[in-house]
């Protein structure tokens, strides 16, 4: 075994190095298809009364469009990188619109939804975007009992975890502009710089 040190391989960012119009071209066609994908799966799976728009947005900024995406520092995973909590969360409140005499023991639910979270459903695009938007509309359904001045932004911010509000604002921003221009991924692009 070699004692020398070895160099890291640097990663090159889009802003480093520059790509000729060929790659870019490949790019923009590769995103353009794959936001025509989503905005079905967006259509045919939104759980929330958020508009298709709203959700294709949230879902770019999230995980750029990767169901695989996941990662190290937390238990987030698939297009709405969704966390073990939220889902531990919807199998709570799930449980309790059962009547009573049906409820399972908290421990059981938690056991089943961790189970979920674990294996690989929420990898699948079209469960990952029913779980995520159903998650979303409970927090705004929350927020709006809660007689909040803006219950969908204070959603968004429980979604992201952030009080701050950015995260919906550029979401909201991008997706008005989508709604105009729907195939145009500058857009999303624009909106994660």
């Amino acid at each position: 075994m070699s004692t020398a040190k070895k160099t890291p391989l640097k990663k090159h960012s889009a802003k480093t190095t520059p790509k000729s119009d060929k790659q870019r071209v490949a790019v923009s066609v590769d995103l353009s298809a794959r936001l025509k994908q989503i905005r079905a799966l967006v259509v045919a799976n939104n759980k929330s009364l958020q508009g298709a728009d709203v959700i294709i947005c949230q879902i770019y900024m999230e995980s750029r469009f990767d169901p695989k995406a996941s990662s190290d520092k937390s238990s987030a995973k698939g297009l709405m990188q969704l966390l073990k909590a939220p889902i531990r969360e919807l199998y709570r409140l799930r449980e309790l619109e059962k009547p009573a005499a049906q409820r399972r023991t908290e421990t059981k639910v938690y056991q089943e939804a961790d189970a979920y979270h674990d294996g690989t459903a929420l990898l699948d695009e079209a469960t990952n975007i029913q779980a995520g938007t159903e998650y979303l509309q409970r927090l705004i359904d929350h927020r709006t009992r809660q007689k909040k001045d803006d219950p969908v932004a204070e959603g968004f911010k429980d979604y992201r975890g952030v009080p701050n509000g950015i995260y919906y604002k550029k979401i909201k921003a991008a997706a008005d502009k989508l709604r105009n221009d729907p195939d145009n991924v500058k857009i999303l692009q624009d909106m994660v710089q």
